[in-house]
C-alpha cells in the first residue's frame, strides 16, 4: 500500500506537450546527488500553470 509523504505545488516554467517528455529531480538538500525521472504528461501544459508534485512510498 502507497504512503502519501508529501506534496508540493509549483509553477510550470515552460510550455510542455503531451508528446514531449517532462523530467523531475528529486534532490536531498545537503546532497549533491539527484534522481531524475521523465515521464510524458497526460496533457499540454502552459507556462504559468500550476502543478501539484505528489510524493509517495511505495
Amino acid at each position: 500500500m502507497a504512503v502519501k509523504i508529501g506534496e508540493v505545488t509549483s509553477e510550470m516554467t515552460a510550455d510542455v506537450k503531451k508528446t514531449e517528455d517532462m523530467k523531475v529531480s528529486l534532490k536531498v538538500s545537503y546532497s549533491d546527488k539527484a534522481k531524475e525521472v521523465a515521464f510524458k504528461p497526460s496533457e499540454d501544459l502552459k507556462k504559468g500553470d500550476k502543478v501539484k508534485i505528489t510524493v509517495e512510498k511505495i
